[in-house]
């Protein structure tokens, strides 16, 4: 007896593709689904970088700005400090100026007080004020007060004593004399100013001036004095 069975080759090999077909589309979707995933990941993380750099480019400006802001207040800063030295220099300046004048006025109103007790001829008065290191400027005041006073002839003799670095010195007035020598030969009437610049050696420290006047061509002294050292505007050394 001869049993025939169906021929079932072409139903499996369908199976197999389809099977294959199914796993492949499985798969495609999976990578699809994977591949978008990584897609927008990328996306995300390009976003995100964008945004990082927007911030850096941000916080480099904005730092930028407060740099120049920065500079600009020091720069200000600066130029204040420099105005407040200017004027603290002027400051000092105009107070140096007034108690200038001020001994001035004193030393000038002390002649005329004095002026009006004295008869005769006088050494009136001895002004000096520093004008640097070692360096001073003098004013010397004569007056002949009297009734229908005429001219008078004197001869001027000015030194200063002081220490010295070999002990006591006394310098006349032609060797401390900075410029041109005052004329020891003076004739006036009733008022007479000498003045001068003063510059003297290192290590000597004045003490006191003497004025001595005597009659043209003698040898007497007719008006004498002694000034203790007057200092009116100390000038560091």
């Amino acid at each position: 007896m001869l049993v025939v069975k169906k021929h079932r080759a072409f139903a499996t090999i369908l199976a197999v593709v389809f099977g294959n077909a199914v796993l492949s589309f499985v798969v495609w979707l999976l990578l699809d689904v994977s591949h978008r995933h990584f897609i927008e990941s990328q996306i995300s993380q390009n976003e995100d970088h964008r945004l990082l750099l927007n911030a850096h480019q941000n916080l480099e400006n904005e730092n930028k700005t407060l740099r120049d802001k920065i500079i600009t207040l020091e720069r200000l800063l600066q130029v204040d400090k420099q105005i407040a030295v200017n004027l603290q220099n002027e400051i000092k300046a105009l107070q140096d100026d007034v108690y200038r004048l001020k001994g001035e006025l004193e030393f000038y109103e002390g002649i005329m007080s004095a002026t009006t007790e004295s008869k005769g001829l006088n050494i009136q008065g001895l002004h000096i004020e520093a004008t640097g290191p070692k360096q001073y400027h003098f004013k010397l005041i004569l007056t002949n007060v009297a009734k229908n006073a005429n001219h008078v002839k004197v001869t001027l003799d000015m030194s200063i004593e002081g220490m010295g670095e070999s002990g006591s010195q006394t310098l006349p007035l032609d060797k401390v004399i900075a410029g041109s020598k005052p004329n020891v030969g003076i004739e006036f009437k009733h008022f007479e100013r000498i003045e001068g610049s003063l510059h003297f050696p290192p290590g000597f420290t004045p003490l006191r001036a003497i004025v001595d006047l005597r009659r043209k061509g003698s040898q007497k002294s007719i008006v004498k004095r002694v000034f203790k050292w007057p200092v009116n505007m100390p000038v560091e050394e």
